[in-house]
């Protein structure tokens, strides 16, 4: 199981039911639906749930790349909704490899060491996947059985009890329209398509571009296209 884990119970008890829930998908229990990989799992079905959840939505992941953060969009835009139970929770490690990643899910983002990625959505559907280097690794499953579902909540409960938030919640490292011109940023927009695309101006994209740079004490846009997606020094 991951090198993460350790440092209490909430550990121990999450990597034990990773161990469970993983045996059930190797002996292909009915309680485990496959839904293969990652990002068709996501295109899927995943992702189309944002407009079905009414309560809550919890996600655990070990260390997510940019690309899996522009995928999950969906599912932050429903954690944003009034009376959400908006939970979060990524390696420690995540947010220094990934700059953007605390403030895209500010308020609601806490570190603590993750054994494999876990959404539980309204308490009564999960979709679990499994740590790189696992034998499953790259797969995900869902399942609605009562004991998956049940195992999943108190893992989840313990995990986030115990999680520590990397900033203050009133000092999120960057703004929103911050955080949303990055993915455009990443996504080769020029200002003049980042300004149409959120209506605002092209001097307030500049504005917003070099204040981003120097928070992430980059040393020019191309640098920081970069360093928000994780791919620069």
């Amino acid at each position: 199981m991951d090198r993460q884990v350790g440092g209490g119970a909430a550990a121990e008890d999450a990597a034990a039911y990773f161990r469970w829930v993983h045996g059930l998908a190797t002996s292909q229990d009915r309680r485990m639906t496959p839904l293969g990989a990652l990002a068709p799992a996501f295109d899927g079905g995943i992702a189309a749930l944002a407009g079905s959840i009414r309560r809550s939505v919890w996600h655990m992941t070990f260390r997510p790349t940019w690309s899996e953060v522009r995928m999950a969009r969906p599912l932050a835009e429903v954690s944003r909704r009034r009376g959400i139970d908006a939970r979060y929770v990524a390696d420690r490690l995540a947010s220094a490899r990934l700059p953007m990643l605390a403030s895209h899910h500010s308020p609601y983002f806490r570190n603590h060491p993750v054994v494999a990625p876990l959404l539980v959505v309204d308490t009564r559907t999960v979709f679990i996947g499994a740590p790189p280097g696992h034998e499953l690794a790259g797969e995900v499953w869902t399942s609605t059985a009562p004991q998956v579902v049940d195992g999943a909540v108190r893992v989840f409960d313990a995990v986030w009890r115990s999680a520590v938030a990397p900033h203050a919640e009133d000092e999120a490292p960057f703004t929103r329209r911050m955080v949303d011109v990055a993915f455009m940023l990443t996504d080769g927009a020029s200002d003049r398509e980042i300004a149409r695309s959120m209506g605002i101006s092209e001097r307030t994209v500049s504005a917003e571009v070099a204040e981003i740079t120097k928070r992430l004490g980059a040393r020019n846009r191309a640098h920081a296209i970069a360093l928000i997606g994780d791919a620069g020094p």
